[in-house]
């Protein structure tokens, strides 16, 4: 028993020992087909290392990429299949062996740029972007993990999000750095050039219409012929030329002036027409009433300014021989200068004359007096008079003696230019009397108006009496006009022969007044004594003196 144990345990070392010198080791999952000592010279040379040659008379898809000097083993030089690719380490070892992170994409021909650079391996290199017919035709688990087969066409990878509308590469347009924008798409090369407005506009704002689809924007095959391609004729059809004759792209509201003359049309523009915006007339929506009512761009009614313009002045002026024109009055030039002269009011039914031509027509026609309390008052109903603008300050005074209204005494040319004559009322002006303004007699009361019918003719009624009615007669009443004239208060009348008590004579006759009338105090009012005075000599000598 000791025996054949022993034999047994020798054999097993031999056994081990010649076997392992045949085979290093365990053939890697991909190449376990080939397991086995009978199989060795399929990779294998007898009596020489390995060759290359093996390796490529398998994989043909390596050889013909060599041949043809693409992708990465055109580039490793002299390198061996084995330097890189280690076999006899197991089923679970990885032949193929590189670190993801530090290889040189480049090596195979396409560089990594922008985004590509950092998206994982395995999302390009996928079995359905495979697009090497030769690789297709590896099974399933192989082309899962092979990285051979791909193309550099942008659309091995990514959907034609343009459906075949173009016919050059992507980048002809595209970047690495992103999908959008097309930044090195330039509208020059199309057939439509971008200029003024258009080159501000969104490509979206354009390109809108789809493929049969439905879905995919149309770039390609787009009609141009004309601008109602894409935009709606704001004008309706009443024009039959060309958009581009009035029209640039700089704008749709610039208009060519150097071609389009407004003098051309119907209405010619001059004045305040020939500085406003072509919208305040044309408006700006088709469905859009302008002023004169009508919609659209074409204007037919324009025969009165009243189609356009609202009448300021609430027709007051309609039941005129030409309708109330405002042109009658009123130029382009602008509305707030009327060409409405003196000679024109002179035909009115209240002439300018005297003062009146100097006063602004604002004074007399005055706004918020009519219906229309935005426009001034140009008709009055009824007859006109002094009065129709100007008050009674008199307050009727005179209402029965003004047989021609006010102009009985005053003038257009003046207010206090007065026809009035004092001479023929009952206190005609004499002397000093002639010389005094009105309103020293003629005085105002409280807030009453000055007075002038019924005003006292009688001199204490005036003149306080400076005496203090020492020369009061019967009733109290001083009679002024005994001793005073109307020439001044000086000039006397008095004679103190006649109208005193006490005749002057002799020496006394060429005495001054005041050496006899002395100044006194009557009523806290120093006034002079002229009576009562004693007659007797003593009254004026005391004895002694």
């Amino acid at each position: 028993m000791v025996k054949h144990a022993l034999i047994g345990f020798l054999l097993s070392i031999f056994v081990q020992t010649v076997f392992g010198q045949i085979s290093p080791g365990e053939l890697t999952g991909a190449h376990a087909h080939l397991e086995g000592v009978d199989n060795c010279t399929k990779c294998h040379s007898m009596g020489k290392s390995l060759s290359d040659d093996h390796c490529i008379a398998c994989h043909g898809e390596i050889k013909s990429r060599i041949d043809r000097k693409k992708g990465l083993h055109a580039s490793i030089g002299s390198k061996q299949c084995f330097d890189c690719h280690k076999e006899h380490h197991g089923r679970q070892f990885e032949i193929i062996r590189y670190d993801k992170k530090s290889f040189d994409h480049g090596s195979v021909g396409f560089v990594l740029q922008g985004k590509h650079g950092k998206v994982e391996c395995g999302q390009c290199h996928t079995k359905d972007n495979i697009s090497a017919k030769d690789i297709q035709a590896f099974p399933d688990s192989r082309k899962r993990k092979t990285m051979l087969g791909l193309s550099q066409e942008c659309q091995s990878c990514h959907t034609d999000q343009h459906r075949g509308q173009f016919t050059q590469q992507c980048v002809a347009c595209h970047t690495f750095d992103g999908w959008k924008p097309a930044s090195k798409f330039s509208h020059e090369r199309a057939r439509f050039q971008l200029t003024g407005r258009h080159e501000k506009v969104e490509c979206r704002t354009c390109h809108k219409a789809t493929l049969e689809d439905g879905k995919t924007v149309r770039y390609v095959r787009m009609e141009f012929g004309s601008c109602q391609s894409c935009h709606t004729d704001a004008h309706k059809g009443r024009f039959t030329q060309a958009c581009t004759q009035c029209h640039t792209t700089d704008g749709f509201h610039k208009v060519k002036g150097a071609q389009f003359k407004h003098e051309s049309t119907n209405f010619p523009l001059r004045g305040r027409h020939a500085a406003i915006p072509c919208e305040k007339c044309h408006g700006a929506a088709a469905k859009a009433k302008n002023a004169a009512g009508e919609t659209g761009f074409h204007i037919t009614n324009f025969r009165q300014c009243t189609a356009c313009h609202a009448d300021a002045h609430a027709r007051q002026f309609e039941n005129r021989t030409d309708g109330g024109r405002c042109e009658a009055c009123h130029t382009e030039n602008g509305f707030g200068v009327a060409q409405f002269s003196v000679f024109d009011h002179a035909r009115t039914r209240m002439p300018l004359t005297g003062a009146h031509l100097a006063i602004p027509c604002s004074k007399c026609h005055l706004g918020g007096k009519v219906k229309a309390k935005s426009t001034r008052q140009f008709r009055w109903k009824g007859a006109l008079d002094c009065t129709t603008c100007h008050s009674d300050i008199h307050k009727g005074q005179f209402a029965a003696k003004m047989t021609n209204g006010c102009e009985t005494c005053h003038t257009t040319e003046s207010w206090k230019s007065s026809r009035f004559a004092h001479d023929k009322t009952s206190f005609p002006l004499k002397g000093k009397h002639a010389t005094i303004e009105c309103s020293k007699c003629h005085i105002k009361t409280g807030t009453a108006d000055a007075r002038y019918t019924g005003t006292p003719t009688r001199c204490y009624d005036c003149h306080a009496d400076e005496h203090e009615r020492q020369f009061a007669a019967t009733g109290g009443v001083t009679q002024c006009a005994v001793c005073h004239t109307e020439k001044n208060w000086q000039t006397l009348l008095f004679d103190h022969k006649k109208q005193s008590k006490f005749a002057l004579t002799g020496k006394h006759t060429n005495l001054q007044c005041e050496q006899c009338h002395k100044s006194v105090v009557v009523n806290e009012r120093k006034i002079i004594r002229y009576k009562p005075l004693g007659a007797a000599c003593i009254d004026c000598h005391p004895a002694g003196k």
